[in-house]
């Protein structure tokens, strides 16, 4: 379909040079210090329940990339969620609202039920567009950092649990304890063996690095670390990040929470981590006590929007 100058396509692999350079020219205006990664934009793409030529559509003008909007079906939950961007030079034209339009009817075709998108509380335009486009706040999350050179870890007592990294052949013991810990959980959407393969093997991943808590020979409870290596090593450390702890149900309130988070931590300060941030829904009281008492402090708020496709 085409808009009034550009036209709006499926992704093809030969567009990914095309795609990283359209994030690049973005990131240089929007985000100046937070440089693009080009692997990470790959290993996006490679997201086993992602297929780019299906869920990935362009804006494209003058044989150059412009726009674009991705849509990640979670059927399970009945969910798509949205992402994308508009080149700075192209904003405010249409541009958006062309992709939005299309990524709604991809959802619907898939018999999705409510499509929902996440930006930055400090995004005054982001906020307007979407209010434009009939989408409505609903919730929001929060981010935290630490600095781990600020603070003494306490040593974690163990018994009668075993603390250890996830060891080969342990994906199906990890989604387990992954989706029973957040079977309860909004937005979670129940993960599979493969998809929890394919985590553990991104860039910023390792079976070294995910936590895990064991009594005996059943998982009860885990804390899953990410190590983010500078972009560039002269100016900058790198980064830590807690991307999912869990704990078993039948195990709450006898504060593995906390020991397997102190574990975590310490992981991540033996790999010279110097800052460590995570994310966390700001409508659990319970996970934001937790993670303020062990001397995390807010620094961002992110705002989730939604659009009812019935």
């Amino acid at each position: 379909m085409n808009g009034i100058f550009w036209t709006i396509r499926n992704y093809q692999p030969r567009d990914f040079e095309n795609y990283v350079q359209l994030h690049h020219e973005t990131a240089a205006q929007d985000r100046p210090d937070h440089p693009v990664v080009r692997q990470l934009l790959a290993e996006a793409l490679e997201h086993p329940r992602f297929h780019p030529e299906h869920d990935l559509f362009l804006a494209e003008k003058d044989e150059h990339l412009i726009g674009y909007v991705s849509v990640f079906l979670e059927p399970g939950i009945g969910r798509a969620l949205l992402d994308g961007l508009v080149h700075p030079r192209h904003r405010r034209k249409g541009v958006a609202a062309d992709l939005f339009a299309h990524a709604i009817r991809h959802a619907r075709a898939a018999g999705i039920k409510v499509a929902q998108i996440c930006v930055p509380e400090t995004n005054r335009a982001a906020k307007e567009l979407l209010a434009s486009l009939g989408l409505r706040f609903f919730r929001h999350f929060i981010g935290y950092q630490l600095d781990l050179t600020t603070i003494d870890l306490p040593d974690v007592s163990p018994d009668p649990y075993v603390y250890r990294s996830l060891q080969p052949g342990e994906t199906e013991k990890l989604t387990d304890i992954q989706n029973r810990s957040f079977a309860d959980t909004w937005g979670f959407d129940a993960n599979t063996p493969e998809e929890i393969a394919y985590r553990i093997n991104t860039s910023s991943c390792t079976p070294e690095s995910i936590i895990m808590v064991c009594l005996a020979d059943r998982p009860v409870a885990y804390c899953w670390t990410r190590v983010h290596h500078a972009a560039n090593s002269a100016c900058a450390a790198n980064k830590g990040e807690i991307h999912m702890l869990g704990v078993d149900p039948d195990f709450r309130q006898q504060s593995i929470g906390r020991n397997v988070l102190m574990a975590g931590l310490s992981y991540l300060k033996h790999k010279g981590v110097e800052i460590v941030e995570l994310t966390a829904d700001g409508e659990m009281p319970a996970a934001l006590a937790l993670y303020e008492s062990a001397g995390f402090k807010k620094y961002m708020r992110t705002e989730w929007y939604e659009k009812r496709l019935s």
